[in-house]
């Protein structure tokens, strides 16, 4: 059973609401979500997004396209390619959790 995460929740129902300094960050990311032939109403749900600064969200893209011995010495980005949509949640998530932005 998970337990409520109010912030997770605020993240998400504050994606509507423009706020100078933020950006809406998708958690499984959109471009090669799409490639990958995942439907835009999965990729653009409210479960998918999260508002958050500007420059958390331009660290996590930064680390999607860096390598990483986590992932083998590929980017997290070309790891996820062809992976299913639990997994790219997964990892998103995980790194939402890393950079402080949600809780574990």
């Amino acid at each position: 059973m998970r337990s409520f995460d109010p912030l997770s929740f605020w993240l998400q129902s504050a994606v509507s609401t423009p706020q100078p300094g933020t950006d809406v960050h998708h958690i499984v990311e959109q471009s090669p979500a799409r490639a990958d032939g995942f439907p835009d109403e999965m990729i653009e749900a409210p479960e998918n997004r999260v508002r958050i600064s500007r420059l958390k969200h331009w660290e996590i893209t930064r680390w999607y396209a860096t390598r990483n011995r986590d992932f083998g010495g590929q980017s997290p980005r070309d790891f996820l390619r062809g992976k299913d949509w639990h997994t790219r949640v997964r990892i998103g998530r995980e790194r939402l959790i890393k950079e402080g932005i949600l809780k574990p």
